[in-house]
C-alpha cells in the first residue's frame, strides 16, 4: 500500500469510496488533515465567528462523508470541497434569517424596535447560552419551569435573564 501522503486528493477520494473501512478511514483522515485548516479559515472569514466556523467545519466533512458516492474522479476534489463549504455557509445564513424571523414573529416579544448591528443578525449578538435561552423560550415555547429543569437555574433567574436580554437587544447594547 503506497504512502497516503503521496496520493492526490482525487486518489484519496477513490480509496475513501471503494476500499475497506480501515483504508477508507485512513484516506478520509488524510483528506481532513490536508484541508481542515483551509476550510476553517474560509468559513471563519465568511462567518467571523469561531464557534460557528468550527460547527460548519464538522458539517462540511459530514457532508463529504454522506455524499462520497456522488464524487466523480474527473472533478478536482478541492473544488468539490469548497462548493460544499460555500453551500454550508449559505445554509447557515438562511437559518440565521429564519431564526430572526421566528423570534420576531413569536408574538411573545415585541421586537419591532430591536437595534441590529450593521450587517449583523440577531444570533451574532448572542453568546451560545443566550441564544439557547431565547430559542427555548420563544421558539420551542417552553415554560420557565421547563427551562429551569433543563438548565438547572431558578425560574426567577431565568425570567430576569430573558427580560434583561430582550431589553439589551431593544436598546442595541452589546449583549
Amino acid at each position: 500500500m503506497p504512502d497516503l501522503k503521496s496520493l492526490t486528493e482525487e486518489e484519496l477520494m477513490l480509496r475513501y469510496q471503494t476500499y475497506t473501512p480501515d483504508e477508507a478511514y485512513a484516506a478520509f483522515s488524510e483528506l481532513y488533515g490536508r484541508y481542515s485548516q483551509r476550510v476553517f479559515n474560509f468559513l471563519n472569514k465568511k462567518l467571523k465567528n469561531q464557534a460557528d466556523s468550527e460547527d460548519l467545519l464538522q458539517r462540511v466533512f459530514i457532508k463529504i462523508h454522506e455524499s462520497k458516492h456522488q464524487y466523480k474522479e474527473k472533478y478536482k476534489f478541492e473544488q468539490w470541497l469548497f462548493v460544499i463549504a460555500r453551500s454550508q455557509v449559505l445554509d447557515h445564513f438562511r437559518a440565521a434569517k429564519r431564526y430572526d424571523a421566528r423570534i420576531k414573529n413569536s408574538g411573545m416579544v415585541d421586537t419591532s424596535d430591536l437595534v441590529y448591528a450593521e450587517e449583523s443578525d440577531l444570533r451574532s449578538q448572542l453568546d451560545s447560552d443566550q441564544h439557547e435561552l431565547l430559542e427555548m423560550k420563544f421558539i420551542d415555547e417552553l415554560s420557565y419551569q421547563e427551562i429551569s429543569k433543563i438548565v438547572n437555574k431558578s425560574e426567577v433567574s431565568l425570567r430576569k435573564s430573558v427580560s434583561r436580554l430582550v431589553n439589551r437587544l431593544k436598546k442595541g447594547e452589546a449583549v
